[in-house]
C-alpha cells in the first residue's frame, strides 16, 4: 500500500530506478515484511538513504519520511510508562563555556549517518575549532519526533544514557560519545537497552556506570528529551545529523559546514 501511494500520488518524487523498484514491490509480502522488521533501507533495496528525513520533507525524501512515520507507528514508540524526570540538567556541550561561538548538533545515537559524522568530520571540527576555544558544540539527541520515538522504541534509552553521563561525569562524556558512535550496532536492531548502554559507559571509562542504568530505567531525562523534540521541530529540523549554525540548518555532507562555522566565528 505504501508503494501504491508513492506511485499514484508522488510519481515525480521517485527516480526512474526507484520507480521500477516500487512497481515490482507493490503487493509484495516480502516488502511489507522487510519494512516492518528491517527498516526502509532493506525494504527499498538500493534506495539511497543519504540521511534520515521525517514528515514534511520533499523530493525523494518524502517517501522515506512516510515510511519512517509508518515504522514509528508500528514500534510502540512511547516508552515513558515510568517517569522520574529530573528538573535540572544541562545538554552535553563539547568545548569551553566562554567559546566565542556555539552551534547545536541534533543527532541520534541510533543514526548510522550520525555515526559517520561523529567519527569523521566532527573530530576535525573539534580539532580545528573547539580545541582553540573558537567554538563550542552542544549535542542534543533527537529521541522523539511528532510524539513518537525516533528510530525505534529503544532510541529514548540512548538519550537518557548520554545525558546521564554528561550531567554526572562530564569529563567522561566525549569519550562516551565517541565510543557509542564508533561501536554503534546496526540500525535495525533494538540495541539501546539499559544493560548495553551501561556497558558502553563502563567501556568508555565512566567511573560509575550504574548511573546510566538508573537513568534509563527511570526515564530520568524525559523533560530534556521532550524539550529537544520541541526545539527540533520549531527549528525546522527534518533529519539527522543536522547542525544549527548562526540560526541556519546545515546538513553535513551537503552544506558547507566549515564555511558557515568560520563565518559565524568571524561575525559573532
Amino acid at each position: 500500500m505504501l508503494f501504491k501511494h508513492w506511485l499514484t500520488a508522488h510519481p515525480d518524487d521517485l527516480r526512474r530506478v526507484d520507480r521500477k523498484q516500487a512497481d515490482s514491490a507493490v503487493d509484495s509480502i516480502m516488502f511489507s515484511d522487510r519494512l516492518s522488521s528491517q527498516g526502509v533501507g532493506a525494504a527499498v533495496a538500493g534506495l539511497p538513504r543519504r540521511y534520515f528525513l521525517l514528515a514534511g520533507a520533499t523530493s525523494v525524501a518524502g517517501g522515506i519520511a512516510s515510511a519512517s512515520a509508518y515504522l514509528n507507528s508500528q514500534s510502540n514508540g512511547e516508552v515513558d510508562n515510568k517517569v522520574n524526570s529530573v528538573d535540572e540538567y544541562e545538554y552535553a556541550t563539547i568545548g569551553a563555556e566562554d567559546s566565542g561561538t556555539t552551534i547545536t548538533y541534533y543527532g541520534s545515537y541510533k543514526c548510522p549517518f550520525c555515526a559517520q559524522f561523529s567519527t569523521g568530520m566532527l573530530k576535525e571540527l573539534i580539532r580545528d575549532y573547539v580545541e582553540p576555544s573558537d567554538l563550542a558544540i552542544v549535542y542534543r539527541n533527537l529521541s522523539y519526533f511528532n510524539g513518537q520515538a525516533f528510530l525505534g522504541a529503544d532510541a529514548p534509552n540512548a538519550g537518557h544514557a548520554g545525558l546521564a553521563v554528561y550531567n554526572n561525569e562530564p569529563e567522561s562524556y566525549l569519550d562516551y560519545h565517541d565510543y557509542v558512535f564508533e561501536n554503534q550496532p546496526p540500525e535495525s536492531q533494538q540495541w539501546a537497552t539499559a544493560n548495553r548502554l551501561t556497558e558502553f559507559a563502563r567501556e568508555a571509562g565512566m567511573s560509575d556506570s550504574s548511573i546510566v542504568q538508573t537513568a534509563v530505567q527511570e526515564n530520568r531525562y524525559r523533560g530534556a528529551l521532550r524539550e529537544t523534540e520541541s526545539a527540533a521541530m520549531e527549528a525546522g529540523i527534518r533529519g539527522t545529523p543536522a547542525l544549527i549554525i548562526d540560526g541556519k540548518i546545515a546538513t553535513p555532507g551537503q552544506d558547507p559546514v566549515r564555511e558557515l562555522i568560520e563565518n559565524a566565528i568571524s561575525n559573532p
